[in-house]
């Protein structure tokens, strides 16, 4: 299976608006960029140029390895002394294009500034972003393998845990309590042995938020929410978060568990085309059946080439091949933060998720 190519997408924008060019330039890790030019194994600064008759990339850094994946029609050489942004501008000289070039909204300043010296009207468009809210065959068998990635690092994260035992009022494993430090380095190792970026692991304690830099010291009873946003050679990011309880009491936590499960379970079936709102009034109001608050940050959104991206379920339509994250959580100041996200894809028949680990909050 191939990668999307939105060129024609572009082309018929730039029909529609009468425009000479589409241009985006940035770094590597650039989404927009990364879509275009199938650039996730290239380093430096890119730009991408498409016009009514052709397509190129021009790469500052390894142009021979951008042929190989580049899926437009020509690479060229980029950067040394010229900035990339007044490069592009030579091409379209070169092209003998003059009138209006689409950008993206997050072009950098620099880059249109270019543009605009050399007598180019630059207008923005969101034909690349729209693009990018469905996702083809090929992105979505990425995402699932990504997404195993991330059941790996949860794996791991249960293991430690139900090895940990209490002393002392702590957590200890292998001997030295057992900290989020650590267990977000055993996270990672295991990610990275699945042949994955770990990308962002975010560990919260006890109703805390969930960050990836906390060093905190596990106890026995708190809530560890673990947030794992995985990433593939290409870009594409996964998205998993379990809540566990090592020597729990139950009571609290096991009824926030069952809330945030059953909002899951109830909202998942909904994600289609027009479900939306359904996903939304789903994941409230299963959380309300148990009697807990719906949580403002409970929702959905897009997950592909960035860990949070379009659709939201703010918007009015689903389109089928969106892939969200469903994120339910219940907090309370004084027992802690459950909580609970699953990769899901958007079909005309509901929801199919990318992947499955178990939810129990037994590690």
């Amino acid at each position: 299976m191939t990668l999307p190519v939105p060129f024609e997408h572009v082309r018929e924008e730039l029909r529609d608006r009468d425009a000479c060019a589409f241009v985006h330039a940035g770094r590597e890790d650039d989404p927009t960029l990364r879509y275009l030019g199938r650039a996730g194994r290239i380093d430096g600064e890119l730009a991408v140029v498409v016009t009514a008759d052709t397509s190129m990339l021009l790469a500052a850094e390894a142009p021979a390895a951008a042929r190989e994946t580049f899926p437009g029609d020509s690479v060229l050489p980029a950067g040394g002394e010229i900035p990339t942004g007044e490069r592009v501008a030579t091409v379209l000289d070169d092209l003998g294009l003059d009138g209006t070039v689409l950008t993206p909204r997050t072009i950098p300043h620099d880059a249109a500034l270019y543009l605009e010296n050399a007598g180019y009207e630059v207008a923005s468009t969101a034909v690349v972003d729209d693009a990018r809210v469905a996702k083809t065959d090929a992105e979505r068998l990425r995402q699932s393998t990504v997404q195993s990635a991330a059941c790996a690092g949860m794996r791991r994260a249960a293991a430690v845990l139900d090895a940990a035992h209490a002393h002392e009022g702590r957590l200890d494993w292998e001997d030295a309590p057992l900290t989020t430090l650590r267990l977000r380095r055993e996270i990672d190792a295991a990610i990275a042995g699945e042949g994955m970026s770990p990308g962002y692991t975010a560990i919260g304690v006890d109703g805390a938020p969930a960050t990836p830099r906390s060093e905190t010291t596990i106890e026995p009873g708190q809530t560890v929410v673990v947030d794992l946003a995985p990433q593939g050679p290409d870009g594409y990011h996964g998205r998993l978060v379990r809540t566990f309880v090592v020597d729990g009491d139950g009571g609290w936590t096991r009824r926030a568990q069952l809330a945030a499960e059953g909002a899951l379970d109830a909202a998942i079936p909904e994600l289609s085309p027009d479900g939306a709102d359904a996903v939304a009034t789903e994941l409230d109001a299963e959380v309300t059946a148990y009697g807990f608050d719906p949580a403002p940050e409970s929702g959905g959104y897009g997950v592909g080439l960035e860990r949070r991206e379009r659709p939201t379920l703010d918007e009015d339509e689903l389109p089928v091949g969106a892939v969200l994250a469903l994120d339910v959580r219940v907090s309370d100041p004084a027992e802690g933060t459950v909580r609970l996200a699953d990769l899901v894809a958007v079909t005309d028949d509901g929801g199919e998720p990318l992947g499955a680990f178990p939810r129990s909050l037994v590690p």
